[in-house]
């Protein structure tokens, strides 16, 4: 298995344990599209069972966004796309500022 997915389902389950258990099963739920059969059964999940859960080879979730959105979003990026001038002017403020002399 790729870890790249594992660690992506790990922090995924993970951050949807630590939710349920700190009593927001609603937002779990409505953020992470967690199904109310889901929350009943990670609540009751040791760390072990969430990473031998982790490693199968499939995402644990799926994108609520479809692709229509995704293009939407890239064309309103296009429209608001700086010039590489004003990229790199942007880039050279943020260093000058973390490292004053």
């Amino acid at each position: 298995m790729d870890d790249n997915l594992y660690n992506l389902n790990l922090d995924y389950l993970l951050v949807a344990k630590e939710m349920i258990a700190a009593g927001n099963t609603h937002k779990a739920q409505f953020y992470l599209g967690l199904p109310p059969e889901a929350i009943a059964i990670l609540r009751n999940m040791t760390t072990k069972q969430l990473k031998a859960l982790a490693r199968s080879d499939y995402l644990k979730f799926s994108p609520r966004f479809n692709p229509s959105h995704w293009q939407e979003f890239m064309q309103a990026q296009a429209l608001g796309a700086d010039s590489h001038e004003q990229r790199a002017k942007e880039l050279l403020m943020l260093l000058i500022n973390d490292n004053p002399p």
